[in-house]
């Protein structure tokens, strides 16, 4: 049976990770999409890190090659899609799965310099890789992109006051661009994780006081999601692949939670700690 990819050329932008337990989203998209037939393009600012992604897809038999680029420069979101480009001929899927919340706080106390940062890696650079994609798509007649979100772009409060905001932005790029490029077959579609069990989240869960350890997660789990259970990487994997497949043909400008129902408990209002 043939795979759901077979024949496409697909670029995941960060894909790689550091040698963990708990395999991240980029990786699991880059393997999925080879599993599935497709040739891919793994990008992460540390080159060892998508050296180590292509590998594993090459020792289970995939077609992967590895791409160095820091997207913070706008100029590397050009190279690394041109490159890919020259690399396998053609761009069929580009996921942008890209962040960072380094330097963000609350909106009191987030300074110019955080704001920037985490504006620039999770906004202006997914931008950036679709201005320089498209064109080349339509060239080619059609293509997919997906952007990564997160649910995060659809709740308020916490101290990730820039982050949620670069995702609301990522989700209104992604339904202007599906409606200005669906005549030239380009679909594009971001979807929203939750609390997704990445060694990132369960590191970020620690420093941040929700949990003290990675053994009370799967508590934390059971009493806040609807499902019972944190996401895992491959979950989301698989409504990527979906959406950047010839499955999802008929489908554009959707932003789709991959969440357990976490935002459909939004109106479960808490009172903030610190308020009069």
């Amino acid at each position: 049976m043939a795979g759901r990819m077979d024949g496409k050329k697909a670029v995941v932008v960060g894909a790689g990770q550091l040698p963990s337990k708990l395999t991240g989203i980029g990786r699991a998209i880059s393997e999925l999409f080879a599993h599935e037939g497709a040739e891919v393009c793994v990008v992460d600012y540390f080159l060892d890190r998508a050296e180590a992604t292509v590998k594993a897809i090459v020792d289970a038999g995939g077609q992967a090659h590895a791409i160095a680029a820091d997207v913070a420069e706008p100029s590397e979101c050009t190279r690394l899609v041109h490159e890919a480009h020259r690399t396998m001929g053609r761009i069929d899927a580009l996921v942008n799965n890209v962040a960072t919340e380094e330097g963000d706080s609350d909106p009191l106390t987030l300074e110019v310099e955080g704001w920037q940062r985490v504006m620039d890696v999770n906004f202006r650079a997914m931008w950036l890789t679709c201005q320089a994609v498209i064109p080349l798509m339509q060239e080619q007649g059609g293509g997919t992109i997906v952007s990564t979100s997160s649910a995060g772009s659809r709740t308020g409060g916490g101290n990730l006051f820039a982050y949620g905001l670069s995702k609301a932005g990522v989700d209104a790029m992604t339904h202007k661009l599906a409606m200005a490029f669906a005549p030239w077959g380009i679909r594009c579609t971001s979807v929203l994780p939750a609390w997704v069990a990445t060694q990132h989240s369960m590191d970020g869960l620690i420093q941040a006081g929700v949990v003290e350890s990675e053994d009370q997660v799967e508590e934390l789990a059971r009493r806040s999601n609807p499902l019972g259970r944190f996401g895992t990487a491959l979950d989301v994997a698989y409504a990527v692949l979906f959406l950047s497949s010839d499955e999802s043909a008929h489908i554009t400008g959707v932003s789709l939670p991959v969440d357990g129902g976490m935002l459909g408990t939004i109106g479960a209002y808490q009172r903030p700690r610190n308020a009069p």
